[in-house]
């Protein structure tokens, strides 16, 4: 009690200094005045008296600090000194500060604009209770390496009846529905689950209630709920919404339920509704996410141990179905933000770096201006300021400018977080950015790193001061005591860093540069000009069987191909660079397989007539398929050249045949067409063979209809999408577009992080130039003497010259050399920003090196000149 008492009358004293110091002033007089008047009695003159008033009272100024001490909060006082110090100080340099403040903003904003995002789509735990306990179980295929798989219906069930490490599991799996009213048809996302997937994330309906296990039966009553967004958009927020009955992919649904606002799964679909899953017993179909909560005390580690226990007993239990197959248990965050977290954890890296470095220029010119300080260093210390106070006083100077550039970051990076967001929004399908804005983390987070900064670029400056030499530095000229070898030192120590971080950023971006150029150069393998594709969404009750989806393609084809500048239209499964790709095991014919559990493995498509000369895809051997390849006719495929390659090596694969199914007849190879980029352009062909839609084979759901017009596509993506919907009012299209748009959106994501990182590369280059123009400089400014003395002992301008450019280009040397070391140990992490990019480039890694070094040799060269051009006379009387 006695405690707060004490901190309570100092905090209050704190606040009542200039009253307190009256009261003491009129206190000491009393007592001083007093003592005197005794003197007097005693038969002392007045003067005699006062004199020995004081000598008896003692230090009046001393017992004034010691009372301010007891009275106040001495730390708190010292430290309101030193602001106020530290902002004279820094309003006398307005160039210097600007030049600091402006520097520091330009890392402090990049980095409070990429945490914006960070903190929106990565920090922001899922609006699931607990959901640090949420897991995603992937199935794992140990033949194909793949990680993140589906798991079977059975599998999820045998998960579910074998653990001991989850409260609740549940499988789910996201599709596609048409739901239909009297107006139009409209395609919504879908989730199936299982009875217990809301137990398990823990969330219940708004309205209405969740499914019960025996609407998972076969010919069950069918529900279905609605997310918040889907209810207010399509229903109106209608209250009496529940036992209204809506019709999805052609069957009656009564409604259930609605969700609550914010639930959302996978995160970034906020319009969805949800049904119950009907069990699959085939074990080889894969196509659940398995949904687990972990009990409570149990780790994901030991969850994962359990899991492998059990999927290596289903693998001796089921060897022809799970022969290879695992469980890999990842927390539910990470599985949904994976491809997002990489990108935006790698751009913060980066510009952390930036800011590094602009921190290591503002540590070189503080070194340089506390050099230039140290006689009033000397001074305070001489008039008893200790070690701690200096460094104390110069810290405060440090966090106080990053601190102003801190407040100057904010504003630039409220500007370059709606830039980011716009950016990512447009190229990529990142959940919750549209949540991105400054909250109290952010202005958290920024508070944070300023001080961190003023600390990492303060702290070399007040060392410094606090190793001073008192005698030395009172003693020294302000010339000499500028120069000292160890704070050169320091300096150079801080441009080598620098240069080595500029190159870490330059050659990141320079590989993600010279990725996209060649991706850029590869050719696609068909003409992408005035092309213009539709896909639809067939109802699956409706369309169920083949001859209903042949009659609707072919009048679709048939009305689509009559319109006034279509040149013709075809039909593909997988268009290219739409990342579709099958893959189906074959024989062939007259030759055994590559093992007797084995057979041959390609891509396979399915095509029209006309579809190879639409796409402008060569053909090199052999016919495309005509109008007369249909049911009644023998079977024929076409394949790539790769395939052709592959299969048939030096040989003509005309009239070679393959077997697809046993009790189907074998399919003749009638053409050879060239390779096509399937998934990506920086991905290589792989093997594919083309059916014809008419035969009878696989069977497709779904086909993409691809147009080429005489004129520019756009004028005809509306008459095009009309005359397709006019075939049917219950098939939408789902997506009109060209194929230069799905082109360029195959660019779209190395793109972006070329751009983000070539902006961040240019900023680090641009300030390790001025960093080391500043060193360089600063040198010569030094050295002005020792240049006169060398020209008056003969040296000429060239020798001058290359004495200070060696200096600056060794140490860009030097920066270089680390740099890339560390780029080199570093590439993999940038190429796994992008799929399909290479590692690296010797040429890239040369080409950052050269222009580094070039804009060393600029930033050291201006500085030469200038001390090549100094007059001798003037150079010689330099002080």
């Amino acid at each position: 009690m006695s405690r707060l008492r004490t901190g309570g009358s100092r905090l209050l004293g704190f606040f009542r200094k200039r009253k307190s110091d009256e009261n003491l002033d009129a206190e000491l007089g009393s007592h001083l005045q007093f003592l005197t008047e005794e003197n007097i009695r005693r038969g002392m003159g007045p003067k005699e008296a006062r004199y020995a008033a004081r000598r008896e009272f003692g230090g009046v100024e001393q017992t004034k600090e010691s009372y301010r001490e007891r009275r106040g909060l001495p730390f708190l006082d010292t430290l309101v000194q030193d602001v106020r110090y530290s902002v004279r100080t820094l309003v006398r340099s307005p160039g210097f500060t600007a030049v600091a403040v402006l520097t520091l903003a330009l890392g402090i904003g990049a980095n409070t604009a990429i945490f914006s995002v960070v903190r929106a789509v990565l920090l922001r735990s899922l609006s699931f209770p607990q959901a640090d306990r949420l897991v995603l179980i992937w199935a794992t295929n140990a033949t194909n390496g793949e990680m993140h798989d589906v798991a079977s219906y059975p599998d999820f069930e045998d998960w579910k009846a074998q653990n001991k490490s989850f409260e609740n599991v549940a499988a789910f799996t996201t599709r596609g529905a048409i739901l239909t009213t009297e107006k139009q048809a409209e395609r919504v996302s879908a989730v199936q689950a299982s009875a217990a997937f809301f137990d398990t994330l823990g969330v219940q309906p708004a309205l209405g209630r969740a499914f019960r296990s025996d609407e998972q039966q076969p010919g069950a009553g069918r529900v279905v709920l609605l997310s918040d967004l889907f209810w207010k958009r399509r229903f109106a927020q209608r209250p009496d919404i529940l036992g209204q009955i809506v019709r999805i992919n052609e069957e009656a649904f009564t409604i259930i339920g609605v969700m609550p606002p914010g639930f959302e799964i996978p995160p970034g679909r906020p319009e969805q509704i949800y049904m119950p899953m009907v069990r699959d017993a085939n074990r080889n179909h894969g196509f659940l996410m398995v949904l687990g909560r972990l009990r409570r005390r149990v780790s994901i580690s030991a969850a994962q141990a359990e899991m492998d226990v059990i999927t290596r007993g289903l693998a001796k239990q089921f060897p022809r179905s799970d022969k290879g197959v695992g469980a890999n248990v990842m927390p539910i965050t990470d599985a949904f933000l994976g491809p997002a977290r990489t990108g935006l954890l790698v751009m913060l890296g980066v510009v952390t770096l930036v800011l590094l470095i602009a921190c290591g220029n503002v540590a070189s010119v503080m070194l340089a201006r506390g050099a230039s300080r140290q006689r009033e260093m000397a001074v305070r210390a001489a008039l008893g300021a200790g070690r701690k106070r200096l460094m104390r006083q110069l810290l405060t100077e440090s966090i106080l400018l990053a601190l102003a550039g801190g407040a100057a970051g904010l504003l630039l990076a409220a500007w370059g977080t709606r830039l980011l967001v716009a950016l990512f929004a447009r190229n990529f399908d990142i959940p919750r950015l549209g949540d991105t804005h400054t909250d109290l983390w952010v202005l958290g987070f920024t508070l944070l790193i300023s001080a961190a900064a003023g600390i990492v670029f303060g702290i070399l400056p007040a060392l410094g001061a606090a190793s001073l030499d008192v005698n030395e530095g009172l003693r020294e000229s302000s010339r000499s005591s500028t120069g000292n070898l160890r704070g050169q030192r320091i300096r150079s120590s801080l441009v080598v860093m620098e240069t080595a971080l500029a190159l870490i950023l330059l050659s990141a971006a320079g590989i993600l540069l010279n990725s996209l150029l060649v991706m850029r150069s590869t050719a696609p393998g068909f003409r992408s000009d005035n092309l213009v594709a539709v896909e639809f969404s067939l109802p699956r009750i409706k369309f169920a069987k083949t001859p209903e989806r042949l009659r609707f393609f072919a009048s679709v084809l048939d009305r689509v191909g009559n319109i006034p500048g279509v040149r013709s239209a075809a039909l593909v499964a997988d268009l290219p660079l739409g990342g579709g790709e099958d893959g189906l095991g074959f024989h062939i014919v007259g030759r055994p397989d590559p093992s007797p559990n084995t057979s041959f493995q390609a891509n396979f498509n399915i095509a029209s007539a006309g579809y190879f000369q639409t796409m402008g895809i060569a053909l090199h051997a052999g016919r495309e398929f005509t109008e007369g390849d249909s049911a009644g006719t023998p079977g024929v495929v076409i394949v790539n050249d790769t395939a052709a390659r592959r299969f048939w090596p030096g040989e003509n694969p005309l009239g070679k045949q393959i077997i697809l199914d046993s009790a189907q007849p074998p399919l003749t190879v009638v053409g050879v067409t060239g390779d096509v980029r399937q998934r990506s352009l920086g991905v290589a062909p792989k093997p594919e063979i083309f059916l014809d839609y008419l035969q009878p084979g696989p069977d497709w759901p779904w086909l993409v209809l691809v147009a080429r017009t005489t004129e520019p596509p756009a004028k005809l993506t509306g008459t095009v999408k009309g005359v397709a919907e006019s075939v049917d009012q219950d098939v939408p299209v789902l997506r009109i577009s060209t194929i230069d748009e799905l082109l360029s959106s195959t660019l779209a994501q190395p793109s972006v992080y070329a751009l983000l990182l070539g902006v961040f590369a240019s900023l680090a280059l641009a300030l390790a130039a001025v960093g080391l123009y500043g060193i360089v400089s600063y040198a010569v400014t030094q050295r002005v003497h020792e240049m006169g003395i060398r020209m008056a002992l003969g040296a000429a301008q060239g020798e001058i010259l290359r004495l200070v450019l060696r200096r600056g280009m060794s140490l860009a040397f030097a920066g270089s050399l680390m740099g890339l070391a560390v780029a080199l140990a570093a590439r993999r992490v940038i190429a796994g920003l992008v799929h399909d990019v290479e590692a690296g480039d010797p040429l890239a890694f040369a080409g950052v090196t050269l222009l580094l070094l070039a804009v060393a040799f600029v930033a050291s060269y201006l500085p030469a000149r200038r001390a090549a051009r100094v007059d001798l006379m003037i150079a010689l009387r330099y002080e």
